[in-house]
């Protein structure tokens, strides 16, 4: 197993710690307890795993790490962590502090639901896995997710963040329109024998 791997391996144990790190702040918030600790701990936790995300990538291509295995990891560490800390701070937010509105969590995972099942579906009519190409919209989507999430540990609830919060939500539902399209179209061409290109 390479570094790089071993990296994107650290940044899914990371979830569940920042994840129980955020519950126990506000298991602590609830119970009367005045500090922060365990916040702290929660967006420390989350930067070093936003960390290894950047680092696991750069250590791949410039040593030659790339593998199979990291191919495979990698987004689903990515989406683990994104979606993890959304739904939280969604729902339970940050205690005492606020939180993100509850249509950014049900939207973000509404998306990732639909695009992982029309994913499958098409995959097991095409007898392919390799299907969807790579769209800029899906990068910028999760560039504006992760910036939602950093805002929503840092500033959560201020109403200075919610143009950020709205681009993502419109990001999110045009990358899934985009890749929506694209997979309809590949099941167009197939019903009709052309190649899918």
């Amino acid at each position: 197993m390479t570094f790089a791997t071993s990296l994107t391996l650290l940044r899914i144990l990371l979830v569940p710690l920042f994840a129980g790190a955020l519950l126990y702040h506000r298991e602590y918030h609830a119970e009367g307890y005045a500090g922060n600790a365990w916040y702290y701990a929660a967006v420390g936790l989350f930067g070093l795993a936003a960390l290894t995300d950047g680092v696991d990538g750069w250590i791949a291509r410039h040593f030659n790490q790339r593998s199979h295995l990291g191919r495979i990891l990698d987004p689903i560490a990515d989406k683990l962590l994104l979606v993890t800390a959304i739904v939280l701070l969604g729902t339970i937010g940050v205690a005492g502090k606020g939180r993100l509105p509850l249509w950014f969590p049900v939207l973000v995972v509404s998306r990732d639901l639909i695009l992982v099942s029309g994913s499958l579906l098409v995959a097991n009519l095409l007898h392919s896995y390799h299907f969807v190409k790579p769209h800029w919209s899906g990068k910028v989507c999760t560039f504006f997710q992760i910036a939602v999430v950093l805002l929503g540990l840092l500033m959560p609830g201020n109403p200075s963040t919610w143009p950020i919060l709205w681009m993502a939500g419109a990001m999110t539902s045009l990358s899934l329109v985009i890749y929506l399209k694209q997979g309809w179209t590949l099941l167009h061409r197939s019903s009709y024998g052309e190649p899918s290109q």
